[in-house]
């Protein structure tokens, strides 16, 4: 019985600290692309 509860804590952190690994990943995919967006529109500006 405390190796089913062992195990579920476990995948419970392996599950969350997946779950923030891939948003903090898109997070900084998804600045580094604003960024170049931003940098195509000001060479447009100018």
């Amino acid at each position: 019985m405390r190796y089913v509860i062992m195990i579920q804590i476990v995948s419970i952190i392996t599950l969350i600290l997946l779950g923030s690994s891939a948003m903090f990943s898109w997070l900084q995919n998804r600045s580094f692309q604003e960024s170049l967006e931003l940098d195509n529109t000001s060479f447009l500006s100018n």
